[in-house]
């Protein structure tokens, strides 16, 4: 009867061990604790960049510095006297036509004073790059210029200078401002007395 029952039992072990899971599922599912967290994997290219963002509002300019100190009069020994600004239109270098009864007075002058030389510096508003207003207040000096030329100035009685936008005389955001520094300033100059 012993070994009845033991053939029995072998019988039903070698059965339990052959049988599948139910509902057509294909293994075991055996549940136990987690295992450790596996390394990483490497990362993946970058996706590309997207489109840049429009540009915001230029913010107002900064005070402007104190003055400094006046500079010794120059080797050439010139006394220097301002005359009226010539005016520009924006990212312009060429001569407005209200501006032209301005380079007939200061061709008129010179000829009647012969000893004076007259000094022509150019200038921009500051927007647009340091590089671009360089350019521009350049060309409007040299605009300036050759009209002075027509009108019979010799070229030796002219000196020029160019300052893009580093000397402005207003430091507002507004076109009104933006005007008083689109300009070539003209100077008169003549020997000083001590010379």
């Amino acid at each position: 009867m012993k070994r009845a029952l033991l053939l029995s039992v072998i019988a039903l072990f070698a059965v339990g061990c052959s049988a599948r899971p139910i509902g057509g599922a294909t293994g075991w599912k055996i549940y136990g604790p987690a295992g450790p967290q596996g390394v990483a994997g490497p990362a993946g290219p970058m996706g590309p960049m997207g489109p840049a963002g429009v540009a915001g509002v230029q913010g107002p300019a900064g005070p402007m510095g104190d003055a400094g100190v006046a500079g010794a009069q120059g080797a050439t020994g010139m006394k220097w006297t301002a005359f009226k600004d010539i005016l520009f239109d924006f990212d312009k270098s060429n001569l407005r036509a209200n501006e032209q009864p301005e380079i007939n007075r200061i061709a008129s002058y010179l000829q009647q004073n012969p000893g004076f030389t007259v000094g022509i510096d150019g200038h921009a508003d500051p927007r647009g790059t340091d590089a671009y207003n360089q350019s521009l207040s350049e060309r409007r000096v040299n605009a300036i210029k050759a009209e002075l030329m027509k009108a019979g100035v010799p070229a030796d009685k002219i000196q020029s200078g160019a300052f893009g936008e580093s000397r402005l005389k207003c430091n507002e955001t507004s076109e009104e401002c933006w005007q008083r520094d689109r300009r070539v300033e003209v100077l008169m100059g003549a020997k000083s007395a001590s010379n």
